[in-house]
């Protein structure tokens, strides 16, 4: 008998491997095996059991045999299996890679028995409208999907202990991803009365031996509720009847910096439905995919909103058209706002468009800007601890010099564009010089997790009067003091190439006015005030913008209407880029037929291309069906090489030109 084993490679192949006589009773598809691959024993997954007579072998040279089979019983109630071959058709990265997701974080061993379970305390019920209908609706325990509009997100502490009680009756488990693990604590926190001695947590950030303990809690059972970020979607659990994920709407959930390539959401209602449990999307401001899916049925929504976060009496909104005020970082009413704020002793966010000191630098005499000669973006300018400033492709990580004469014109003027978090921070430092002004933005995150809490900390505290972030710094905020929100750079967001441009804007204006007591103000510095983005704020009603934004996806033919796969060539030979992409779009010959809405849209080129001697452009099908996109998926993959010629394929993309 032989065994047919995937490997998390990016491989889009599987392997044979001889069955010892004495594992062919004990073998089956789901277990986890132990196999030489290469010069090397690697863990496995069986895929199948059959007859040597059945399987093509022509290519095979030699049969090698399984060393030995890790488990007795397959670690997932649910087919692990076929959520991997939809993941992979899905996203279309190698199945291998997609199981390997599964199975990563098993130990090799079997987890210690779990110890008994100590009974807890049931959650009180906040006074919210629809928060009771909802609970009820999932204590009942028949399999759905929902869509929780809940506002405002401090309450959460409140509000998903009840949840959690509710829905996990007998030996149900939960599993409650968040966007951010800094979020982990103060909802393990909350739980823990509900579920003493039976909250676990997952993170990346995890020791090994607290992650092993981790999974084994979530599989044995010991763990009652798991709150975990991102990859917490594929933990093995012995019996998990309910997946909450917390900020539906936050791109963090989307895995896209490497294969296998997949969205958090749309795999954690995959997988709760095939178990027959429910999943609940909670956000105060949910993705325009996720409002589709509820105007559809598809989701069962319920609006556990108070009053106050519904629209009507509110902060106060001022939109400032920075065409008035030129060359000016902050425009004089915010700038008069914020002295007020801070001299009463309250706190002010300002939210920047990027990191860094500006977007981009330009020659004031030729317009010359510098661009990355790696891989062609436009380079963002850094000021580094002793003051000097320097170029950052964002890309590639390349970092140069900031450069002393313009190479097209040999001019010694250079001006900047955009506000960074960094040159926000230095202008507030100037116009507020005895306030303490914390930053929190990616470059701190990415720095020392002792550094990110004590930046954080001494705004949420109370101890910084201005905290200068990013939009990231929204999602991460308590602030006791918070009397004035500012974005200095909106049109950062709003003159994207994205479609989602809107509603990440609104969505961002909203998360912020929601942090404002009665009397807060939220400024907004935009050159385009004309948006109408900005004419939706005045009642600050979301259900009413994501009707209307939704309205305009049909209109145009985007998600949740459709299915996107970009496909981007990069070259140096524009002749063999030319014939790579023509290729692709003869391929792509069976849409357009008969009742088939797809569309091709392209070539899209990115800025200063005809300055470059590289070449790189892309284009997106917009697919009618989900069946129609993973076969663009499949023809773009299988794509002949051509030399000196690079794809990228991706579905559902988050990043534009």
């Amino acid at each position: 008998m032989l065994a047919e084993i995937s490997f998390p490679i990016p491989l889009l192949r599987t392997f044979y491997y001889h069955l010892p006589e004495e594992l062919e009773l004990k073998a089956a598809p789901g277990l986890r095996v132990l196999a030489p691959l290469g010069k090397r024993e690697a863990v496995g997954m069986m895929i199948r059991v059959l007859p040597e007579k059945d399987a093509d072998l022509t290519k095979i040279k030699e049969l090698k045999t399984i060393s030995r089979l890790l488990d007795e019983e397959p670690l997932f109630p649910e087919d692990a299996l076929a959520l991997a071959r939809w993941m992979a058709g899905r996203w279309g990265s190698p199945p291998g890679l997609c199981l390997g997701d599964f199975y990563a974080h098993a130990p090799k061993d079997p987890p210690a028995p779990a110890p008994a379970p100590q009974p807890g305390l049931a959650a009180a019920l906040p006074e919210l409208p629809e928060l009771e209908k909802f609970t009820g609706t999932l204590s009942a325990g028949s399999a759905g999907a929902y869509l929780l509009r809940l506002a405002p997100l401090e309450r959460r502490e409140l509000v998903y202990p009840a949840v959690f009680s509710a829905a996990l009756g007998g030996d149900a488990q939960g599993l409650l991803l968040v966007p951010d693990l800094s979020f982990i604590p103060a909802l393990a926190a909350a739980l823990e009365p509900v579920f003493p001695g039976r909250v676990g947590v997952w993170h990346a950030r995890l020791t090994p031996k607290k992650r092993a303990g981790a999974w084994a809690g979530a599989f044995d059972g010991s763990y009652k509720v798991l709150v975990a970020t991102r990859s917490g979607v594929f933990l093995a659990f012995k019996n998990l009847r309910l997946g909450l994920m917390d900020g539906e709407h936050e791109e963090v959930y989307r895995q896209e910096e490497a294969e296998p390539f997949y969205h958090a959401r749309e795999v954690l209602l995959k997988r709760m439905k095939a178990l027959g449990g429910q999943a609940v999307l909670a956000s105060p401001c949910p993705s325009i995919e996720s409002w589709g899916g509820a105007a559809s049925g598809e989701l069962t929504r319920f609006d556990v909103v108070p009053a106050a976060a519904s629209g009507g009496t509110g902060p106060g909104v001022q939109v400032l058209d920075m065409t008035q005020y030129p060359g000016d970082i902050l425009a004089r009413p915010l700038a008069d706002s914020l002295r007020r704020a801070v001299a009463a002793g309250g706190q002010a966010l300002v939210i920047a468009g990027r990191k860094g000191y500006a977007s981009r630098l330009f020659c004031a005499n030729c317009g010359w800007m510098k661009r990355c000669q790696t891989c062609g973006p436009g380079m963002t300018l850094l000021k580094a601890a002793d003051g000097a400033q320097q170029l950052l492709c964002r890309r590639c990580g390349k970092k140069e010099p900031k450069p002393v004469t313009c190479p097209k014109c040999g001019g010694k003027v250079f001006r900047d564009y955009g506000t960074g978090t960094q040159k926000a921070q230095e202008a507030i430092a100037s116009l507020l010089p005895s306030a303490k002004i914390a930053r929190f933005d990616g470059d701190i995150l990415r720095g020392s997790l002792k550094t990110m809490r004590a930046e954080l900390e001494s705004f949420s505290k109370g101890e910084a009067d201005v905290l200068v972030g990013t939009r990231i710094a929204l999602r991460e905020l308590g602030a006791p003091r918070l009397a004035l929100t500012a974005f200095i750079d909106a049109d950062a967001d709003l003159s994207s190439a994205d479609f989602r441009a809107s509603e990440k804007a609104f969505q961002s204006f909203y998360g912020a006015w929601r942090l404002l007591g009665a009397k807060g103000e939220l400024f907004i510095q935009t050159r385009e005030a004309g948006h109408y983005v900005f004419s939706r704020l005045a009642e600050m009603d979301y259900p009413s913008f994501a009707d209307g934004e939704l309205a305009a996806r049909k209109d145009f033919f985007y998600p949740p209407f459709s299915h996107i796969v970009k496909v981007r060539f990069a070259s140096f030979d524009r002749r063999a880029l030319d014939a790579a992409a023509a290729a692709f779009l003869k391929s792509l010959s069976f849409l357009g037929g008969p009742g088939d809405a797809s569309e091709i849209l392209g070539p899209v080129t990115p800025p200063g291309e005809e300055k470059r001697k590289f070449h790189s452009e892309y284009y997106l099908v917009k697919a009618a069906s989900g069946s129609a996109a993973a076969l663009c998926l499949e023809k773009a993959r299988t794509l002949p090489e051509r030399p000196g010629v690079k794809y990228f394929v991706e579905a559902d993309p988050y990043g534009f030109y």
